[in-house]
């Protein structure tokens, strides 16, 4: 018995200074017997690039704190790093802390391009809480990784700002950015920091597959993990996992 972890530990690097949509999003959808072990960065600002950078070189130590608490898996939140530091950068530090600690390794742009392929789309619509520049970056990484974005838009939102916006907004965002661009295959809703209490309910209206970073970071997590948990009500992507 691990207390309250007895199924999975979930290591996870957070990139803010200040976390919680995350948190309580991801005890709102995962099972009992799995818990978060958290450990937090430096980024206030999307414009502040030395916290980008810092945070950066803040990952390894972040790690081997993570791996030190005997978690099962590591996971880094914090997309504008890796698009910071380009296509592919993911993969890199995934290759390089599995092969230190031993345990598997993904991040939350790794987990929504596998979740993507698993549903086997290839036409994104991105609906994010981000400014504009932020929003050409996430269309450069999913581009770069085999994707087209047939449409994105974002709310303007800075990071202490994104968690005040209204419960509501994801959803009449997401449904926006659909109807503008009803070719989309999928809608992909980025950022933790976003609250999408809605994503089922999206589905329904826009039939079609809808992945938050939230849900993507967890699937996979589960996937690499090899745990098949019945998580009804949260997407079709999270409710694949029993399949």
């Amino acid at each position: 018995m691990r207390g309250y972890g007895w199924r999975a530990r979930i290591g996870h690097i957070y990139p803010a200074v200040v976390a919680e949509t995350f948190m309580y999003e991801f005890y709102r959808i995962v099972p009992p017997g799995v818990t978060l072990a958290q450990t937090n960065l430096v980024i206030q600002s999307f414009n502040a690039r030395e916290g980008l950078e810092t945070s950066i070189k803040m990952l390894d130590q972040a790690a081997e704190y993570l791996a030190k608490r005997k978690v099962d898996i590591i996971t880094i939140g914090g997309s504008p790093m890796f698009r910071l530091l380009g296509v592919g950068s993911d993969k890199t530090v995934i290759d390089r802390l599995e092969r230190r600690f031993g345990m598997p390794v993904t991040t939350n742009q790794t987990a929504a391009v596998e979740a993507f392929k698993k549903l086997g789309v290839k036409k994104i619509a991105v609906s994010s809480p981000y400014p504009d520049y932020q929003n050409e970056q996430v269309k450069r990484f999913l581009e770069g990784s085999g994707f087209e974005v047939v449409n994105i838009k974002g709310a303007s939102a800075e990071i202490e700002a994104i968690h005040e916006l209204p419960l509501e907004t994801s959803y009449h965002q997401a449904r926006k950015v659909f109807f503008e661009a009803p070719q989309a295959e999928a809608i992909y809703i980025p950022c933790a920091h976003f609250a999408v209490p809605c994503l089922e309910d999206l589905e329904n209206d826009l039939h079609v597959p809808v992945v938050s970073s939230t849900t993507a970071l967890i699937w996979h997590s589960f996937t690499l993990l090899k745990i098949r948990a019945n998580i009804i009500g949260h997407g079709r992507l999270l409710g694949s996992l029993s399949a």
